[in-house]
């Protein structure tokens, strides 16, 4: 009796591991796509942290999805707030753009935008750069996140998460299923 149920626990024990092993693997490799449901900003011009030697004509704010165009808004700000950006925000499926006056100084600048994303989930962001004989700005904690920054920063968020529970369970089941259970004397 003694050794048939050491067989069922330990068969019990690799089932919970294997369970636990592909419960990991699955929340890494699929993750659930609702959780993101704002369009993310994929690229921009001029990029995060650049350091342009002339300014381009316009900016140019592209989008994982179309945005819609209502309300957005596209603002070139230099280090004392004022404005650069020359007319309104143009939005053209997930490209937000606007042009940029062409007296602008050499300086350090954030564009800053407001969007709606295709789901009506209002977004905004900030990407810092330096133009001409300006200072490029060295602060890390300025840095935006894109959305390929986002993904992996999800896929290791899943496995953390994913690898906790996995071992919090396994250990749950070492702990409390090799309890020792009184002998029967017949």
């Amino acid at each position: 009796m003694c050794a048939a149920a050491s067989q069922v626990h330990g068969r019990l024990r690799r089932g919970l591991f294997v369970a636990t092993a592909l419960s990991v693997v699955l929340s890494v490799l699929m993750p659930a796509h609702g959780v993101s449901a704002h369009s993310a900003l994929q690229s921009s011009t001029p990029q995060l942290g650049e350091h342009l030697a002339s300014m381009p004509p316009q900016i140019e704010l592209r989008f994982a999805e179309p945005v819609k165009d209502i309300g957005a808004k596209v603002t070139l700000a230099d280090e004392q707030g004022k404005n650069w950006a020359a007319g309104s925000a143009v939005v053209d499926a997930a490209v937000v753009s606007s042009g940029v006056r062409s007296d602008i100084p050499d300086g350090r600048y954030e564009v800053r935008w407001r969007s709606v994303s295709g789901d009506g989930a209002p977004m905004s962001g900030v990407v810092r750069f330096a133009l001409g004989n300006a200072k490029a700005d060295s602060n890390p904690l300025h840095a935006v996140l894109t959305a390929r920054d986002a993904f992996w920063i999800q896929m290791v968020a899943f496995a953390v998460v994913g690898a906790f529970v996995g071992y919090t369970a396994y250990g749950l089941v070492t702990v409390y299923g090799r309890r020792s259970r009184p002998r029967r004397t017949d």
